[in-house]
């Protein structure tokens, strides 16, 4: 099998009852199977409508929410021979700005979604009239005949749009090649036997698209899958899934594992049991050491193995691995403070180690991939143990290069060394090897990562700029700094000459938050307003990132205020009425929505208007998904985060949520 097309077929043919893939639609046992017969029926319907548009080699914007239609529409795809761009439904013109420059890079006009999905779209204040929307049931209730075409390894399957810019995304061109090739080396993450596993990676991020595609090559295998929603809301419902069905495999980013350990109560995890895991990869984000430790030393009382996690390394240039950890083996770390030998995690030489001197090793290179580390000035390659920029070959697995970008593909698909080695993918991030075994110590790029998502400083620098009126254009460094176990969001703003002497500061810091919150849905941790013209820069004018995060660190900036996230606030909270109570309403519902949204903004109750909508206040999506929850346990109702975002104001919020919840208890 050569393309992902003959394989679905060859699956229905030889096994067409066997269901691959089951969601969870609530996160915990409301199973909507997909067998494979089922799979390749209605792949091939859309596939049918999609041939009748004409849309063979055209773009297609997928608009699905984590489910088995975001499967049958990317195989619908295949199927028609359309190239594939998978996304994310936009959030209240949240990641709006970020979908329609995908669309512009693309040049796709037409988009597929559920009913639900065009309807929303379709309710924005945006004109969407130059897009044709397909909505899938429609699609799926109306006859058609599908009329099978010769699909090569060399055709494109698919635009892996890499997670982060909203201004300039690049698209990454996936063929059929690429990803059978790339599978291959995803499998030695897989015992030979492998028969369940568990998933909530969207399947719009390479992480959770592969992972899918690699179940459904190997056979077998039945994936239990959530909505990432699901999963932020409740980190137990990932390890109790695991539990339940016994799978012997899962994966996910660093802060997952870290939000497990914070999350999940003594209650929670004496009704687990993660004693079927073999293997566990983590990536998409630096894997750290004292992650693997609390990881392993709290779910290790519930059967969670030593040897469970495999750190590994990829990107969505190399359509995804390229370095893997083995399987059945403590993961490997080195520590110049315990000598110079690589260490399993839980060595006795690394007992009293400093966790920042720890770093964890990313295994080697899989089968058919090779990473060199290489001098950024020279190219010559670097001997072992030396820090360089991280290189890798990986053939046909690497993309040929971006959707209609000549020049950036050359830049970053077609490097060779001093000595005249390659083509290398230039990966930007910079590493070292040590015995085979591939550390990641920084990027080349100034690329900041979050929770396993990409942000772009330049898309963070110009919303900054314009957040507030005394903020000077071209003034803002954006960087990353390390803490508490993560990476954490810096901005350097200056203030503009004319406003420096009578800017109110902390409305200047609080307008910085409330705008880097809604559009890119984080909070930063530190805000620093210098005076005019101190940002260092070069002599053209750009900004030195590098210099500006060096002076943060060594107090060099000529401050004018700095505020920095307090570890936790009072929010000066009183008792809220309890549903059910005589006492309950209205103002019970604002009361307890100010109490939660202070808590997680960390400032006082009483600045929390409910004349406010929630958006006026820097909510991370986190935040967001965390107070849906809650809410939804204390009004005995089914939320989604969407509805926060979706009113005026708390004020009718709250009344929306009070004739729900009468509604409801009727």
């Amino acid at each position: 099998m050569d393309n992902l097309v003959e394989l679905l077929q060859r699956r229905a043919q030889e096994a067409p009852d066997f269901t691959p893939f089951i969601f969870l639609r609530d996160g915990v046992s409301d199973e909507q199977p997909l067998s494979h017969r089922l799979f390749d029926e209605q792949a091939r319907r859309v596939a049918a409508h999609l041939q009748a548009q004409g849309l063979k080699g055209e773009r297609l914007l997928l608009l699905f929410p984590q489910g088995i239609e975001y499967l049958i529409a990317l195989f619908g795809c295949f199927y028609a021979g359309v190239i594939a761009v998978p996304a994310y439904p936009p959030r209240n013109n949240r990641n709006l700005l970020r979908l329609k420059a995908i669309m512009q890079d693309c040049d796709a006009r037409f988009i597929l979604a559920d009913q639900k999905g065009v309807e929303y779209m379709e309710g924005m204040q945006e004109d969407f009239s130059a897009y044709t929307f397909l909505p899938m049931e429609k699609l799926m209730g109306a006859p058609a005949e599908w009329v099978p075409h010769p699909v090569s390894p060399e055709d494109i399957a698919y635009l892996q749009y890499t997670s982060g810019s909203t201004g300039d995304p690049k698209g990454v061109i996936i063929r059929h090649e690429n990803v059978m090739a790339n599978i291959a080396g995803c499998m030695h993450t897989h015992i030979s036997d492998l028969s369940r596993s568990v998933s909530w990676i969207p399947m719009y991020h390479d992480m959770g698209l592969i992972s899918m595609l690699t179940y459904l090559v190997q056979g077998g295998v039945k994936c239990y899958f959530m909505s990432p929603v699901h999963f932020i809301q409740q980190p137990v419902r990932w390890l109790a899934a695991v539990s339940r069905y016994q799978a012997e495999f899962t994966l996910g980013p660093n802060f997952a594992f870290d939000l497990c350990c914070e999350k999940i109560t003594d209650e929670q995890l004496e009704g687990l049991d993660l004693s079927s895991i073999r293997s566990v990869v983590s990536g998409s984000e630096r894997v750290r050491w004292r992650t693997i430790q609390a990881f392993c030393e709290r779910f290790g009382q519930v059967g969670f193995p030593k040897t469970g996690f495999l750190p590994s390394f990829g990107l969505a240039e190399a359509t995804l691995i390229v370095t893997t950890s083995a399987l059945d083996q403590k993961a490997r770390v080195y520590c110049p403070e315990a000598g110079q030998s690589l260490l399993a995690w839980d060595a006795e030489a690394l007992q009293n180690a400093n966790p920042e001197q720890v770093q964890v090793s990313n295994g080697k290179p899989v089968d058919g991939a090779e990473v060199v580390i290489v001098d950024a000035q020279t190219k010559a390659l670097c001997p072992e143990g030396a820090e360089g920029e991280i290189w890798a070959a990986y053939p046909s697995s690497i993309a040929s290069g971006y959707w209609e970008r000549p020049e950036e593909s050359k830049k970053t698909f077609e490097n060779y060394t001093a000595s005249g080695q390659g083509p290398y993918l230039r990966t930007g991030d910079l590493g070292f090897l040590m015995d085979g075994d591939l550390f990641i110590t920084g990027r080349e790029k100034d690329l900041i990562i979050i929770r396993g998502a990409n942000y772009y400083p330049d898309d963070i620098e110009e919303v900054v700029e314009q957040a507030h009126p005394a903020l000077q254009d071209n003034g803002c460094a954006a960087f990353a700094v390390e803490h508490a176990g993560g990476e954490r969001l810096v901005l350097v703003q200056e203030v503009r000459r004319t406003e420096w002497r009578n800017a109110d500061e902390q409305k200047v810091v609080d307008a910085i938050r409330q705008a880097v919150s809604e559009v890119f849905e984080i909070q930063p941790y530190a805000i620093a307003l210098i005076r005019p013209m101190s940002l260092p820069k070069t002599s053209s004018g750009k900004v030195q990132r590098y210099a500006a995060r060096e002076d943060y660190h060594n107090g060099a900036l000529r401050m004018m205020h700095e505020w920095t996230q307090p570890e936790a606030t009072s929010t000066g909270a009183g008792p809220v009425p309890e549903p059910g109570t005589a006492d309950f309403g209205v103002p019970a519902i604002v009361q307890w929505l100010q109490q939660q949204i202070a808590e997680k903004v960390k400032m006082p109750v009483e600045q929390i208007k409910a004349t406010d909508p929630v958006k006026a206040y820097p909510l991370e999506s986190v935040d967001a998904v965390f107070i849906s929850d809650e809410l939804s346990d204390w009004l005995k109702l089914r939320l989604t985060p969407d509805t926060f975002w979706a009113f005026d104001s708390i004020q009718e919020l709250a009344e929306h949520l009070l004739r729900q919840y009468q509604e409801n208890h009727a």
